[in-house]
Parts: C-alpha cells; sequence; structure tokens
C-alpha cells in the first residue's frame, strides 16, 4: 500500500508539473501573440504618419516650386508672341533668363540653409566658451541622434546661438540640414522637453517645412518686400508650427513633454534671441522659429496658430 500511494503522488505531482508546463506555455504563446498585434498597430500607425509626412513634403516642394515657376509665365508668353514681333522675343527672353537666375540662387540659398542667414557655434564651441556645460551639450548631441534614427533622417548640423531667449529654428535640407537652439533653451529643459523642442524641429525637416521656410527668407525675406506678406504667409504654410507639435509628438508619444517646454517658453522675460540674432533676419524669420518671437516684433505672421492655441490644442491630446 506505501508505495501504491507513493506512485499516486509521484503521478500527481507530474500531471501537476505538465499543468503547470502547459499553462506557462500558453502564457508564453499569448504574450507573442499580444506583442505581434502591438508591434503590427505600432507599424500599420508608422505608416500612416510617414504618409502623411510624405505628403506635406510633398504639398511643401509643390508650394515652392509655384512660387518659383509662376515668373516665368510672362517671359513665356512674351517669347510665344515674339512669333509676330523680334522686340518680344527678346524682352521674354530676356525675363526668363534674369528669372532662373534669381530662381536657382533663391532655391540653393533655401536648400542650405543660407536663406534663414543665422551663424553660430557648435555644441564644442559654447562649451569652450563657458556658454554651455558639457552634459548639456551631449545631451543635446544624444537626443538629436536618437530622434534622427527614429525618424529616419541624417543628423543636421547643431547649432548653438549664445542667448539667454529658449527658442530654436530649423534651416536647410540633405546634407545641408541645421538645426540651431540657443544655450537659453538647452539650459533651462529637462530631457523630455528637450526632446520634444527637437522633434518638432526635426519634423520640420521631415515635412519639407525648411525648404519652403527657407525659399520664403531668401525670395521673399519673410514677407518683408512689400506686397509679398500673404504670399510668404501661403508659402510657409500658417500651420506649420501646429504641424510640427503634431508631427512631435506622434515620436516622442508625449505630449506633456512639449507643453511643459512651450510653457517655460511663454513665461520666459524673451523668447526673441536678439543679443545673437540680427534685428533684419528677426524680422525676416519671424515665422520660422519654433515659438513666436515677442509681440513687437516686425513681420508677425496674421492668420498663424498662436501658442495659446498650439498649448490648447496639445493639452487635448
Amino acid at each position: 500500500m506505501p508505495q501504491a500511494r507513493s506512485a499516486r503522488r509521484s503521478k500527481s505531482r507530474d500531471r501537476g508539473r505538465l499543468d503547470a508546463d502547459e499553462r506557462v506555455r500558453r502564457a508564453r504563446e499569448a504574450q507573442e501573440a499580444a506583442t505581434l498585434v502591438a508591434r503590427q498597430a505600432v507599424e500599420r500607425a508608422t505608416v500612416r504618419r510617414d504618409a502623411v509626412w510624405r505628403q506635406a513634403a510633398e504639398q511643401n516642394r509643390r508650394r515652392s516650386l509655384t512660387v518659383l515657376g509662376a515668373p516665368f509665365l510672362p517671359g513665356v508668353v512674351l517669347a510665344v508672341l515674339g512669333v509676330f514681333a523680334l522686340a518680344l522675343l527678346v524682352v521674354g527672353l530676356v525675363l526668363l533668363a534674369g528669372w532662373a537666375v534669381v530662381a536657382v540662387a533663391a532655391f540653393r540659398r533655401a536648400h542650405s540653409g543660407e536663406g534663414v542667414r543665422l551663424t553660430g557655434v557648435n555644441p564644442d564651441e559654447a562649451v569652450e566658451r563657458g556658454a554651455l556645460g558639457a552634459l548639456a551639450a551631449e545631451r543635446l548631441a544624444d537626443v538629436t541622434e536618437s530622434l534622427c534614427a527614429a525618424l529616419g533622417l541624417s543628423p543636421p548640423e547643431l547649432v548653438v546661438l549664445v542667448d539667454p531667449a529658449p527658442n530654436a529654428i530649423s534651416a536647410g535640407s540633405g546634407e545641408a540640414s541645421r538645426l540651431v537652439v540657443t544655450t537659453g533653451l538647452v539650459s533651462s529643459l529637462e530631457r523630455i522637453e528637450l526632446e520634444a523642442v527637437l522633434a518638432h524641429e526635426l519634423a520640420h525637416h521631415k515635412r519639407a517645412d525648411t525648404l519652403s521656410g527657407g525659399l520664403s527668407a531668401a525670395l521673399l525675406r519673410g514677407g518683408q518686400i512689400p506686397g509679398t506678406a500673404r504670399l510668404a504667409s501661403w508659402l510657409e504654410g500658417r500651420d506649420r508650427e501646429l504641424s510640427a507639435d503634431l508631427a512631435a509628438v506622434q515620436v516622442t508619444r508625449y505630449p506633456p513633454g512639449l507643453v511643459s517646454a512651450l510653457e517655460k517658453a511663454r513665461s520666459a522675460t524673451t523668447r526673441s534671441p536678439a543679443t545673437a540674432v540680427a534685428a533684419p533676419v528677426l524680422a525676416e524669420t519671424t515665422s520660422l522659429w519654433w515659438v513666436p518671437l515677442d509681440e513687437h516684433a516686425e513681420g508677425a505672421r496674421e492668420g498663424a496658430f498662436g501658442l495659446d492655441e498650439r498649448l490648447e490644442l496639445l493639452a487635448e491630446l
């Protein structure tokens, strides 16, 4: 009898182990299935997100080409009419050649970032000057590199403006991409806030906002040329900053980070980096900065989403 009871206990233990192993196997399979579903959902969301960004980039390119190409029309018309009058042909060809020079120069400046006309130092030089802490500079580079990997972008050139105003701006495209930040921005934000701001600026590169915005600055001086304000606003896109906000939180998946950064910028003594950037350049780039420049800044863009509106929308996410 003792042997029979021992055999039954042994079989019971074996069945218990088998049941436990089966439960573990089923739990593992369920976890793997859930992980696969989550991964597929993320991939679908990423595809949709990237499709939206590609569409935005295409719209920016179309607007840029429209502004560059439309002035060719009078020259073409005159050149065609030159069939009836040689003088019209000559005038048409002169107009075409002249605008071609202007258009190519403006496009090159927009592509290279020179249209924004901002100069600063790299993070290492900012550290050497004592304008930026070594850890802050390292954090700036690390966060930028991580975000670029997530966005599928080549890391842009990092430019630091030695100025207490917390702000940022992007320029150029492709290998000539630049991301410009102030020392006030890098020094005043926590890592998660800085990540949100950099994601916002890198979204401008992903969406080709830097091309249309750079062309506005290079060709129209940001609307400072008389009669070009509305054209500059259309070219830049009135919702460019709000759209970049939404793109940023799609990457960071943490809207409060961007909200906190914007609120810090709003409460700052000044948002205009006037000590590091000349007044004419500020006027030409007023609507291209991460946060609107001070109210007195010349060239404020009408119809654009203001800081309060951006914060209100982000708070709802």
